[in-house]
């Protein structure tokens, strides 16, 4: 009779997958993922002076950003009071609005820029390209490391997944901290155009390179909260 239960019993980690909230987390985290792929192509594109279909492209980072708030909404409205969860509830739901910030300031900066087509001096096309690309490897080593949570839960965090995920954490920090050496290239350069270029092109490649960055900032913020779980 006990082993006829037992044969019915679903196991211990499927149990503990449809209980916890980290696959919603990743679900979101997939619509991070498609977003900043599409919106680090379109800004190259973009720098270079191609400006073709960047509206289209708005219109789908705006899309993703939508489906991502039914998610988080879906989540933090259905996050029952007692579940499995080797995190503080309330911290678990900062790192999902820290994902959710690369969202939105992905949106904001496609708006504006669709707004107004601001040219990059050829001069500086070079390192606003290479910025967006360290701050796409940031949010990508990021995405590796949340990944990384679904294997670390079922392990119950054993060593081999935390030094994994501890790796892909530094990772995070060596191409956000790259990322703002660019930005600071950046912004020397544009502030030498300042007595060349219309004030208001200067105040919008300020804005792009502000914005840009963010995103790494808030990945950034992501690993910590990863690196704090492990501590635990």
């Amino acid at each position: 009779m006990g082993q006829k239960k037992d044969h019915f019993r679903a196991p211990i980690s499927n149990t503990l997958r449809r209980k916890s909230p980290f696959g919603q987390l990743l679900d979101h985290m997939g619509k991070v993922k498609e977003c900043i792929n599409i919106l680090g192509n379109g800004l190259i594109k973009y720098y270079k002076g191609d400006y073709k279909n960047f509206s289209l492209l708005a219109e789908n980072v705006s899309k993703l950003e939508h489906e991502a708030d039914i998610i988080k909404r879906n989540l933090r409205n259905h996050l029952p009071s007692t579940l499995f969860m080797p995190v503080d509830k309330g911290k678990f739901m900062w790192a999902l609005r820290e994902q959710d910030k690369i969202l939105d300031h992905a949106e904001n900066l496609v708006r504006m820029l669709n707004i107004r087509h601001t040219e990059i001096p050829k001069e500086l096309q070079d390192v606003f390209i290479d910025h967006i690309m360290l701050v796409m490897k940031t949010v990508g080593a990021m995405e590796d490391a949340v990944d990384n949570i679904r294997d670390l839960v079922e392990t119950s965090f054993v060593k081999r997944e935390r030094e994994q995920t501890k790796e892909l954490i530094r990772k995070v920090h060596k191409y956000e901290w790259e990322a703002d050496q660019k930005k600071y290239e950046m912004t020397k350069g544009i502030y030498k155009f300042e007595k060349k270029i219309d004030p208001m092109d200067v105040y919008h490649l300020l804005k792009i390179a502000d914005w840009v960055d963010d995103i790494a900032d808030h990945a950034e913020n992501v690993a910590d909260w990863l690196r704090s779980m492990i501590a635990r």
